[in-house]
Order: structure tokens, then C-alpha cells, then sequence
């Protein structure tokens, strides 16, 4: 019997020993809750644009107005070239219609003379002249619009020179060529005048052939080619029209010997420079500058005719298709100068 008592309170002990363990165990759950759950706090009372902002590549909020300001710059600036282009297109229509008045002057007045032909035939001539030099200023202009409605112009500032009504050239005249934004003389007289000692020589040669074409040496930068051919007018007589063979002279080209003739336009016009140096032989209000202009320096002629204007030298524009030469013609038409 006392065995067993003794078997009995040993057991008590060990179920206390159970008890502290289950205990820590609770504890130790209780614990890892308790921080899970500080954890989750923590994270929900994160700012979301700093977890945003550390998962997203950070944005060049500069570069992007830089850009958004380059781009509305460009814009002002096409807006103002083609305000530009509209001024000029719109200058340009204005020369056109005055043109077209000198033209419906000039057919009137041509045909309230038919009548009196034969006593005022100096007169039509001198009139029909005028008609074909203000065509050919049509024909200008109209080359010259059609250039600048496909371009834009890169000057910042059109100029506007007193523009007179144009007269057909006929007082003393020399001659430039613009082309690439060189001005170079043009040797016109002292070609013609060459021509006429040459062309009486060469005439034996048209015994065999129709037409003929010389060369002649080159002068100041300028050779000239010209061709003669045969011609029939029809003389008036008592008796009815006679034909007479003659020779004619057809058309002459103007060839430079240089693709860099002249001086650039900016040292042209600074003394002392061999364009000035030439011009100043010329005596202003008695003498027409005819410009030979190609379509690469339209510019360039504005900037030059404002200083021809400036030192009293009428101008007269001469538009040339690119690729062709200077030359003339016994039917072409003489310079109309403002």
C-alpha cells in the first residue's frame, strides 16, 4: 500500500512539467502573431507612389518640355516663313497686274493706229517693241512666281524698292550675270562688235550649206558662237513683191570659260572690287544694268538691285532658266528696266 501512495504523488510533478512546456509553446505562437501582424500593418501603411516610384524607370520631366518647346518653336516658325511666302506671292501678283494694264494700254493704243500705218510706221514699231518687252516681263514674273511658290524664302525681312513702270531699254546698257551669287561682267558690246568684223568674213561658207555657226576667242571670260543662215524677205516693188537672197544673222550664245567667273556678291559691292570698278565707268540716270539672273540667286538680285537702286542705275531682270546661256537674237526682245 505505501508503494503505491508513493507512485501516486510522483505523478502530479510531472504533469506541472507539461504545463510550463504547452505554456512556452503558446507563448512563442502568440509572439510569431503578434509581429506577422505588425508586419501587414506595415506594408498597408506604405506610400504607394514610393513603391510605385522604385518599380518604375524615373521620368525626364526636363527633356520632355525641352522637346515640347522645340517642337511649338518650329511651328512659330513655319507659320512665319509661310506668312513670308504669302507676302511675296502677293507682291508678285501685284507687278503681274500692272503688267497686264501696261499690256491693255499698249493693244489699245496699237490698234487706234492701224489705221494711219503708213504715216506713223516709226511709231507702231517703237509700240510693237514695247508689247513684246512687257510679254516678256509677263513671262518673267510669271517664271519668277512659279520659283517662289515652291520654295520658301530663307530672308527674314522683304524689301520693298519704289517700283516705277518698266521702259523697254533703249539708251546705253551693260551687262552682269548672277549665277551662284557671283556677279561677273558680261562682255556684250565688245562681242556684237566682234561679231560684225567676223560675220562678213565667214559669209563664202554658206555657198555650200543653209547655215553655218563660228566661234569667236573669248573676251573678259566670254566666248561667243553665233550662226548665220539664209534668209528671204520680200522687197515691195511697182511691180509686185521681189525676193531677195540674203544672209541673216540667226542667234548668238554668250559661253563662259569658268564656272566661278566674278566675285561673290558681298565683295562685289565693297570697294574696291572689279564690279564696282566697271559700273562706275557708267554714268547713272543715263544707264541700264541688265541682270542675268539664275534661279540659284534670286536673292542675291534683291540684295543687288537695292544697291543699283541706291546709286541711281535703272535695273532690268533678265530670269534665265537654268542650264541655258545668254545670248540673243535679231527676234528677241530688248530689256525693260525700273
Amino acid at each position: 500500500m505505501r508503494r503505491g501512495a508513493k507512485h501516486q504523488v510522483e505523478e502530479p510533478g510531472q504533469d506541472s512539467f507539461l504545463d510550463i512546456v504547452a505554456n512556452l509553446v503558446g507563448i512563442l505562437i502568440i509572439l510569431i502573431m503578434v509581429i506577422g501582424a505588425r508586419a501587414t500593418d506595415a506594408m498597408v501603411s506604405a506610400d504607394p507612389d514610393e513603391a510605385m516610384t522604385d518599380t518604375q524607370p524615373p521620368i525626364d520631366v526636363q527633356g520632355t518640355r525641352v522637346a515640347a518647346e522645340a517642337v511649338e518653336r518650329d511651328i512659330h516658325q513655319i507659320d512665319a516663313k509661310i506668312n513670308r511666302q504669302d507676302l511675296e506671292i502677293a507682291y508678285r501678283r501685284n507687278e503681274r497686274d500692272k503688267i497686264m494694264q501696261i499690256l491693255g494700254a499698249v493693244e489699245e493704243q496699237l490698234e487706234s493706229r492701224k489705221s494711219a500705218l503708213d504715216t506713223d510706221r516709226r511709231k507702231q514699231l517703237d509700240t510693237i517693241g514695247q508689247l513684246a518687252a512687257a510679254r516678256q516681263e509677263l513671262d518673267d514674273l510669271k517664271a519668277s512666281r512659279q520659283m517662289l511658290e515652291h520654295s520658301v524664302p530663307p530672308s527674314n525681312v522683304i524689301e520693298h524698292l519704289p517700283t516705277p513702270m518698266a521702259q523697254t531699254v533703249f539708251g546705253r546698257e551693260v551687262h552682269f550675270s548672277l549665277r551662284g551669287g557671283r556677279v561677273a561682267y558680261v562682255p556684250w558690246e565688245e562681242l556684237v562688235e566682234k561679231l560684225k568684223e567676223d560675220a562678213p568674213n565667214q559669209v563664202w561658207k554658206l555657198r555650200d550649206s543653209p547655215r553655218i555657226t563660228e566661234t569667236i576667242p573669248p573676251v573678259r571670260g566670254y566666248l561667243m558662237q553665233y550662226t548665220l543662215r539664209h534668209g528671204r524677205p520680200s522687197s515691195p516693188t511697182s511691180g509686185g513683191a521681189v525676193a531677195q537672197r540674203q544672209i541673216e544673222l540667226d542667234r548668238f550664245v554668250l559661253l563662259p570659260t569658268s564656272a566661278d567667273l566674278g566675285e561673290p556678291l558681298a565683295a562685289a559691292l565693297t570697294e574696291p572690287s572689279e564690279f564696282l570698278a566697271i559700273l562706275n565707268g557708267f554714268e547713272p540716270n543715263r544707264t541700264t544694268v541688265t541682270v542675268w539672273v539664275y534661279p540659284d540667286s534670286f536673292d542675291a538680285f534683291r540684295k543687288l538691285k537695292s544697291e543699283l537702286f541706291r546709286r541711281g542705275y535703272a535695273t532690268a531682270g533678265r530670269p534665265m532658266p537654268e542650264g541655258h546661256p545668254i545670248g540673243g537674237s535679231p527676234d528677241g526682245s530688248r530689256s525693260a528696266a525700273q
